[in-house]
């Protein structure tokens, strides 16, 4: 019963007593061969290890140049402040000004409704980025202090940290496409194989931010009645998949 669960799911694998050639014309193996498809997937799950904060300082009023004035100001503080925390990266974001109109009011006396007035409104962002997550979280609520409104805040996996486990991962990958490789000869009374071509899908996942958990991880201090935010890693898990045909002889 073993054998014939086993060689079911050879079928599901890819079972194929045929080969294409590179010009896509059906070659036949050798008699008494058999190919196969086989793939193996290895995982790990890694602490996320780079925390990240967005945050914007966003004006309105009037006149545009008043709002770009107190926009550039805010900003240039808040780099000025990044500057002193060496472990965090500090990069600016979009810089928005628009107008729009003011929904019309009704006149008291009148009824009747008064033109709308037309206003500015402007906005600017910047981001912080760091593996020092203590740091990161005490600049943010400082810089939250300076009148940012904070609209991201998130963990990642970095990318040195995810290439630093694929050579693991192709290794044991690699050992168990052997093992199988060898069982399936075993259940089809084959004496030997040959894998005829192995191809790789390990690639790392790009740093997709995760939402930061419930607070476990917080700076010391208040700044101006801004407490600082707090976050906790969360988990990526990194894969390599190595798929391959193989080629069992009798």
């Amino acid at each position: 019963m073993l054998r014939t669960a086993f060689l079911s799911a050879l079928t599901v694998l890819g079972f194929a007593n045929v080969a294409l050639a590179d010009d896509n014309t059906i070659t036949l193996p050798p008699a008494g061969h058999t190919i196969i498809n086989l793939a193996v997937t290895e995982h790990k799950k890694l602490t996320q290890d780079t925390l990240s904060a967005q945050l914007q300082i966003e004006h309105e009023g009037p006149a545009p140049v008043a709002i770009q004035d107190k926009i550039n100001k805010a900003m240039a503080d808040a780099l000025t402040l990044a500057k002193t925390y060496p472990t965090v990266k500090a990069t600016t974001g979009g810089y928005y000004v628009y107008a729009y109109d003011e929904p019309p009011v009704t006149d008291a006396k009148t009824g009747k409704p008064v033109s709308s007035v037309k206003k500015w409104r402007g906005n600017q962002g910047i981001q912080l980025e760091s593996t020092d997550a203590t740091k990161l979280l005490e600049l943010t609520g400082k810089i939250q202090s300076m009148g940012f409104t904070a609209s991201g805040l998130n963990y990642s996996l970095s990318q040195e940290k995810s290439d630093g486990v694929l050579d693991e991962l192709m290794t044991k990958a690699l050992k168990a496409l052997g093992d199988k490789a060898k069982l399936a000869a075993s259940a089809l009374g084959k004496g030997s194989y040959d894998i005829i071509d192995v191809t790789v899908d390990g690639a790392s996942p790009q740093p997709q931010p995760i939402y930061a958990k419930a607070a476990m991880m917080r700076a010391d201090a208040a700044v101006e009645g801004v407490a600082a935010p707090q976050a906790q890693a969360g988990e990526t898990d990194v894969t390599m998949t190595i798929n391959a045909r193989v080629m069992l002889k009798p």
